[in-house]
């Protein structure tokens, strides 16, 4: 008998510009992944998302620009087979300068062509989506 999969709930902001996508790694890893995280109890999508990207990159959101990008499920990197991660994405604006947080040792802005090995599955899922859809190069 086959065990339903487990799944971590994921959020995650994509961020372009000048058509790369912003991803993060973090202290100790060596895979990049999309920054965001997990909401805590009673949380809504948009205040974890937000207080995710104060903790992650130093910045703050602004509210009225999130939208919903997308949701990318798969295999969740570096956990036992059979546990999946579903990442609720989503687009916005923000103030600040992206600088990295303690928990984040790089920030790095990709291209279509980054080596998949960098990539955790979801991140190589939302890379390929942006470049069918000719958000990045």
């Amino acid at each position: 008998m086959a065990l339903s999969p487990t799944f971590i709930d994921k959020l995650a902001l994509i961020l372009v510009h000048n058509r790369k996508q912003l991803v993060a790694r973090s202290r100790g890893k060596n895979v990049f992944f999309t920054p965001g995280g997990k909401r805590e109890p009673g949380e809504s999508d948009e205040d974890a998302l937000c207080r995710e990207c104060s903790e992650e990159l130093t910045v703050d959101l602004i509210r009225p620009s999130i939208k919903p990008y997308g949701v990318f499920q798969a295999q969740a990197f570096g956990k036992p087979e059979g546990t999946m991660v579903r990442m609720t994405c989503y687009e916005a604006d923000y103030k600040g300068t992206l600088t990295p947080s303690e928990e984040v040792e790089e920030l790095c802005w990709i291209a279509s062509d980054f080596p998949h090995d960098k990539l955790s599955v979801t991140g190589i899922m939302i890379l390929d989506d942006l470049k069918v859809k000719g958000l990045i190069d």
